[in-house]
Formats: structure tokens, sequence, C-alpha cells
């Protein structure tokens, strides 16, 4: 009876130190609202139900001993106004981790986006953020985008460990598409690279992003961009700038010549009572065709968004946000996600659309 005991008692020290050096997270985001969008010149309204990129997260990590970790992430979107989902549909890797830093493989976000503002991560519409400009050239749409405005596939990424508050991050693709629904078509090589700070009251960085995509009748998408942004916390809130310059051969009827446009942002919060104030300043400048340097006139846009996410708790909170897309007259910018998931089109060229939105987003 005692050794039976005892070895009760080794076994249940044994599982103990197992389950210790693994562990299994399951994690997530809730975020939908009600929005009224409305559209210039005669171009009618839309009021619906949208969502803001909620997902469940499963997430885990094994420690190997020597300091070496092995780490894998499952991130499905789902839509709660309509209850669809995509089973691994966000950002999903597994990689190895140390003092060496960290490598990973699966989908991942890539230097879309960078620097923009935070409508993304609050209860505040994620169709105000200034993605809305800073992943396009020109428009809205994916012929348009700069690194999907979304998840890169085939990544593999190589992150430094953080010295002194500075980072470094290495990204290639074998096989970088613009579109899952091209069959037979060659993929091209892609790279990324990107230089983070984070020390004190001061955050910012430097992305690059470089690929070439055969996507529709063996003509080739390639894209080049690069993005600075910087962020300082004043204490009461913060005040950030973006400066981004982006091109594609896919944009207007160039003979593979590449449309380049330069676009900046200035990102505001400040702490107001339980909550934060939003204010965001976007504009893009008209595209040029970069072999003759001949610009395409009237083809920019600016965006103004405002918003307040007032906190209920520290995984709760409620929000409400303006945001205005004004387009030059052959301008066709549209709100971030607001086809995909907001059910509102982005506008046709020269027409401009605003959006009132109230919603609430719960993490868990």
């Amino acid at each position: 009876m005692k050794k039976s005991l005892l070895a009760l008692a080794v076994l249940g020290a044994f599982a103990g130190t197992a389950t210790a050096q693994s562990s299994v997270t399951l994690s997530g985001i809730f975020k939908v609202g009600f929005h009224h969008t409305s559209y210039s010149d005669g171009g009618g309204s839309v009021r619906a139900f949208g969502d803001g990129s909620s997902r469940f997260i499963l997430s885990g990590t094994e420690d190997l001993g020597g300091g070496l970790r092995a780490n894998f992430q499952i991130d499905s979107r789902f839509r709660v106004d309509e209850a669809t989902q995509s089973i691994a549909g966000g950002n999903t890797f597994v990689g190895l981790s140390g003092g060496f830093g960290a490598i990973q493989i699966g989908k991942l976000d890539t230097h879309y986006c960078y620097g923009a503002d935070t409508h993304g991560s609050r209860a505040t519409a994620l169709s105000a953020s200034s993605c809305g400009i800073l992943g396009f050239v020109g428009g809205a749409g994916a012929a348009n985008s700069i690194a999907n405005a979304s998840r890169a596939q085939n990544i593999i990424r190589y992150t430094t460990p953080s010295l002194g508050g500075l980072r470094g991050e290495l990204n290639y693709t074998p096989g970088f598409r613009s579109s899952e629904a091209l069959p037979g078509q060659d993929k091209k090589n892609g790279y990324a690279a990107r230089l983070t700070y984070a020390g004190g009251p001061f955050s910012g960085g430097l992305s690059y992003w470089d690929v070439d995509d055969d996507v529709a009748n063996n003509v080739a998408n390639e894209q080049r961009a690069w993005t600075l942004h910087g962020l300082f916390n004043f204490g009461m809130g913060t005040v950030g700038l973006t400066y981004d310059v982006s091109r594609t051969t896919l944009l207007g009827a160039l003979g593979g010549a590449a449309a380049e446009r330069t676009a900046w942002s200035v990102p505001v919060t400040f702490n107001v009572g339980p909550g934060t104030a939003l204010l965001t300043y976007t504009t893009a400048g008209n595209w040029k065709n970069k072999s003759t340097g001949v610009k395409a006139s009237d083809t920019g846009a600016t965006l103004i968004s405002v918003g307040y996410d007032f906190a209920l708790s520290k995984r709760s909170s409620i929000g409400i946000s303006y945001a205005r897309m004004n387009n030059d007259s052959a301008g066709a910018y549209g709100l971030y996600t607001g086809a995909a998931l907001h059910n509102a089109p982005a506008p046709a060229a020269g027409r401009d659309q605003s959006q009132v939105y109230l919603g609430i987003r719960h993490t868990f």
C-alpha cells in the first residue's frame, strides 16, 4: 500500500512537472457595432451591423530546455453579426524562440498598416482606421492593395531579441500571391524587413515591402513600399506621424508601369475620463506613373476620423466614432473593411463616404 502511494506521488509530481513545461491558452476578441454609412452625390446610404475583426485564438508554448521554446498559434476569425467564420484565417504559425530571437512559419501580418491609428484595437469602428488609405494606392480594392492589406501567406519570419528597445524583423516568402483563387499560376518571391524601437515615451519603426506576384494573365504585380512611423506618449495621450510611399503595377492600364502614391497620417489620442478620445487625419496624394513621372490628376483622398472608447472594465468597452473619406474627383478610396465586414461597398471614383458607428468590444 505504501509503495502504491509512493508511486502515485511520484507520478503526480512528474505529471505536474510535465504540465508546467507546456501550456495551451484560448483567448479572443468580440467586436461588433451598428453603423450608418452614407455616400455623396446621390449614392444613398447603408444601415447595418458590422464586425471589427472578431477572433478566437488557440496558442501554446512548450519549454524544450536550455531557454528554447516551441510556440504555435491558430488565429480564427468570425463575424459576430452573421455567425460566419474562417478557421485559421488570421495570424497562424508554428515556430521556435529563445535567446537568439524567434522564428515563425505561417500566415502573418506583414508590413500593412504599420503606424496606423488604434481604432482597430478599440471599441470604435475598424472602418475608421487610417488603413483605408495607408494600405492602398489610388483606391480601395484588391488590385490596389499593398501587402494584401492583410496577412501574407507562406511566410518565414525571423525576429531578433530586443537590444535596448531596438528589434529587427526579416520576412521571406517563396510563394506570395495576392489572391488564393488563382490556381495554375506561378507565385513569386517576396521580402519584407522591419526595424522597431520602443523605449520611454517614444516608439516607432521603419518597414520595407518588396514582392512580385503573378496574378492575372501572367502580368506580374510588382509591389514596392516603405513606411516610417513614430509615436510619442506625453502622459495625457499620444501623438504620432506616419509617412508612407507605396507602388503597384496593377493600378490602371499602365502597360506594366508602376503607379506610386505618397500618404501621411497623424493619429492623436487623449485620456478623457475613464476612456480615450481619438482623432486621426490621413491624406494620400495623386498617384503617378513611375516610368514617366506623370501624375494622375485628382486621384488623392483625405480621411478624418474621430471617436471615443469608453472603458467599462479591463476587458470590455463601448465606442462611438465618425469617419469621413473625402475623395478627389478621380479618387476611389473607401473606409477600411467597409465592404468586407460592414456591408458598405467602397464608393465610386469621386464620391465621398461617411460613417457613424456605435459598438462594443470584449476580450477574453
